[in-house]
């Protein structure tokens, strides 16, 4: 048979033996992976006596490099790009901790006890211990999924797995060049872990890179939906065999680092149904990938060669469980005493411990591995012991899970449940009408379903308030309340975003932002400071303030200062909004819930708080700025009319009233001017400069003939929101002219900072320095975004050179000023 229809025929009888396993796996409630297992090891042997094209299977041996190559990259990249990062960041420490100082301490007790116990050489059996270190939840991670079990949970178990795979594989080959090198000495132990750092970090510098090179060209073919989805597959193959082959760094690292990337500043390159798309495809391709690698694992199996190393093989699963203890019991109850750390759950170290499975990593590993001493003996051993974690550990993890009672929902969860089953019944309900419009249902029957679901909304209203009376107090409650309104803004954001009505940084720091008070209250019950102004944006402003200390780059701070002031605007109206929405879903719970009073009050005055300072903002906003607020309410309407016309397509392509090709056409232009008016026009914040110039009255003393002239010795800049233009007791050579914006100015006092005056368009400082070579005497901030003329000393001086009766205007304005301050 030819070679291509041989490797076609065994993929395709794998994936649907695959198929047949994962139907029985839910009809007998079996971990998936359990029963892959079992099935390979089951078509190997049947094998031997079916037909011909069966018969490759009796005797396949696994490729390592398809493990690698082929499914492993998949496997990670899924799993990165479906964590939730935030999380992540939460746990890191605990999580850091155990996979890469608790992947050491399990090689180092599993390779002692194994040399202590088993005539195996010490080298060797490091090398065992760095295989078996290595853990590879699948199974358990579904099966968490299953029972709901707490996210933290997951989070920590997933997030360990994840980064000791990298380290268990740089930390195997670290081994395998001290075995090479003939002796254990103090050189290449340092040698070894100059390497491990080498490999570990250059593999996180690699992902990282390409991770930003794949998001930029995902956001150059924003209307490609098909390349977006090949680039960010090509992505996780590629950044591990750059960093493996390439570069020689760790690839799983590579790998990782690339899919957190994309999860979180990638993901927004991509438009909604790209990410929904994307998400379906990758974890496709992790099904098959989990398929192939645990078939194969059965078809290799052999329990001849597990008998004879039984008793090594019996020590090695007691280190390997030994190992485990010492270091989810040993370690994690350090970090809980660490500042900030938040302790871990004796029940989650249990299901840590007796849920850390082997798998695809360790067999990948000793497969890999060619010209060793116990060579056959190292895959028996590493063969068996993942067979014991995945049959006896994953077999029972489930009842230990029941028997710890973390299957339970949280009681933010189970409200979250009840409230959907109670809008889902409120939903059913409003379709009943619409029925009964149509003619075609029996009035009886219609009375039958009204009243059951009627009955249903009062049973679910019922074990709402029965769950309120027995478990919430009045903190719990306000607690809830405002959980569910941070979930009906984020929301709201995502809504925004996937209609094009935020930009991808506006709805980045939105999105962080209402994340950070989730955290907030779900975690420590307290409510931060609601206003937009992200690690994102703090890091913006520093970059902008970098720039503006080399005279070249003058052009380039001032279109970031200008792209932050429309970022700013299009934040505090997407909060606007999200505060108008918050305070509408209030309004129509409060009739049909019963809600504390005192809470609901709480929670309704500030949202309200907040609305009030959004809406004074952007008031201000269109006041200094009107050409650049109608131009974005213009494009906002544009856009609403044209995903109305969009609905309206589908709703007709549905229907079969238009064609798939005309339908296809007309959504495919509509959905090209809703991208062309997503686009920034930074021009709309420009305004003429003899307008502005005439504004000011000290400058109205020019000739209107010399304007031109005069408006060369300034520098335009623009400067965000909450930005700090000069500080008090600096030295600065700079005279700042507002044209538009609000600027506070504030002078130390005893007691602290103290606001001394608001200073709006036609306004100006910076004088006092340049009059009379003295100290900035007081700190000025933006209220508002602003547009500023600046003039530096050598202009300063040629004004009031050619113009003095200038000079004499701003030194009178200077000193009464300066009166009012006192």
């Amino acid at each position: 048979m030819n070679l291509t229809i041989m490797v076609i025929s065994f993929v395709s009888i794998l994936l649907v033996m695959a198929g047949v396993t994962l139907w029985i796996s839910h009809y007998l409630r079996i971990p998936f992976t359990i029963l892959l297992v079992i099935s390979g090891y089951l078509l190997s042997h049947l094998a031997k006596i079916g037909p011909a094209f069966v018969q490759p299977f009796a005797n396949y041996k696994i490729d390592p490099d398809i493990i690698l190559y082929a499914c492993l990259p998949t496997l990670i990249f899924e799993s990165a790009f479906t964590m939730d990062a935030k999380l992540l960041r939460r746990d890191i420490v605990p999580v850091l901790t155990l996979a890469i100082p608790g992947l050491f301490l399990s090689t180092a007790v599993i390779g002692a006890i194994i040399w202590l116990v088993t005539p195996i050489d010490f080298l060797v059996a490091l090398l065992l211990g760095a295989i078996l270190s290595a853990t590879d939840p699948v199974a358990v991670i579904a099966l968490f999924k299953q029972l709901g079990v707490p996210k933290r949970l997951t989070i920590l178990v997933e997030g360990e797995s994840l980064l000791n795979d990298s380290t268990a594989i740089v930390t195997a080959k670290t081994i395998l060049f001290i075995m090479l090198a003939g002796s254990l000495t103090s050189g290449t132990v340092a040698h070894g872990l100059q390497q491990f750092c080498e490999e570990f970090f250059g593999g996180i510098a690699v992902g990282f890179v390409m991770a930003l090179a794949a998001g930029y060209m995902v956001a150059l073919a924003e209307e490609e939906t098909v390349i977006g989805l090949s680039l960010t597959v090509i992505l996780a193959y590629l950044s591990f065999i750059v960093a493996d082959k390439m570069f020689h760094v760790s690839g799983v690292m590579a790998t990782i680092t690339a899919g957190i990337m994309m999860a979180g500043w990638g993901r927004t390159k991509l438009s909604t149904n790209a990410e929904k798309q994307l998400r379906q495809l990758l974890e496709f391709l992790s099904y098959i990938a989990n398929a192939l690698i645990f078939l194969m694992v059965g078809f290799t199996i052999s329990l001849v060669t597990l008998a004879d190393s039984f008793g090594i093989l019996c020590v090695t699963i007691l280190a390997m469980l030994i190992s485990r203890a010492l270091v989810i019991f040993g370690l994690i109850p350090v970090i809980g005493k660490l500042p900030n750390a938040e302790p871990i759950d004796l029940r989650y170290q249990t299901i840590m411990w007796w849920g850390g499975l082997r798998g695809a990593i360790a067999l990948a590993i000793v497969l890999g591995l060619s010209h060793l001493p116990d060579q056959k003996l190292l895959e028996a051993l590493v063969t068996g012991s993942v067979l014991f974690t995945i049959l006896a550990q994953g077999l029972t993890i489930h009842r230990l899970i029941k028997w710890m009672k973390l299957d339970r929902l949280l009681l933010f969860d189970r409200f979250a449940k009840l409230e959907a089953e109670l809008s889902a019944e409120q939903a059913a309900l409003s379709r009943i009408p619409e029925l009964h419009k149509g003619g075609l249902f029996s009035l009886k029957i219609l009375q039958a379903l009204q009243s059951r679901h009627e009955g249903r909304l009062a049973l679910r209203r019922r074990e709402l308030d029965h769950l309120k009376e027995k478990k919430l107090t009045s903190g719990d409650e306000r607690r809830l309340l405002y959980l569910r309104c941070f979930s009906v803004e984020k929301n709201l954001y995502y809504e925004m975003y996937g209609k094009g009505h935020l930009s991808e940084q506006a709805y980045r720091n939105l999105s962080q932002d209402v994340e950070l008070e989730m955290d907030m209250m779900r975690y420590h019950s307290a409510l931060p400071e609601k206003t937009p102004v992200s690690i994102i944006k703090k890091i913006t402003l520093l970059f902008i303030k970098a720039l503006e200390s080399f005279p070249f780059f003058d052009r380039l701070a001032e279109k970031f200062r200008i792209s932050q002031t429309i970022n700013d605007y299009e934040e505090t109206w997407g909060l606007h909004q999200g505060c108008v929405t918050v305070l509408n879903y209030l309004h129509a719970i409060e009739k049909i819930e019963s809600i504390d009073k005192d809470v609901l009050n709480e929670v309704r005055a500030c949202f309200c708080k907040w609305h009030a300072v959004t809406t004074r903002y952007l008031d201000e906003i269109a006041e200094q700025f009107p050409e650049f607020v109608n131009d974005m309410q213009r494009r906002l309407g544009s856009r609403l009319l044209l995903h109305a016309k969009l609905d309206k397509i589908s709703d007709e392509l549905r229907q079969g009233v238009l064609p798939p090709g005309v339908s296809d056409s007309m959504i495919q232009k509509y959905e090209h001017r809703i991208r062309l008016l997503r686009r920034r026009h930074p021009e709309k914040l420009k305004l003429d400069p003899h307008e502005l110039v005439q504004r000011v009255p000290f400058l109205q003393l020019v000739p209107a003939d010399e304007i031109d002239q005069l408006i060369r010795l300034f520098e335009e800049r623009h400067v965000p929101s909450g930005m700090m233009i000069i500080h008090e007791g600096a030295v600065e050579d700079t005279f700042y002219l507002i044209m538009r914006g609000v600027v506070r100015v504030m002078k130390q006092k005893d007691n602290g900072n103290m606001e001394i005056a608001t200073l709006i368009a036609g306004d100006f400082f910076g004088e006092m320095s340049l009059l009379y070579n003295v100290k900035r005497t007081a700190s000025c901030k933006t209220v508002t975004p602003c547009l500023f003329y600046l003039l530096h000393r050598r202009g300063f001086d040629q004004l009031i050179q050619r113009y003095p009766q200038i000079k004499e205007a701003i030194d009178t304005e200077a000193k009464k000023r300066g009166e009012h301050a006192n």
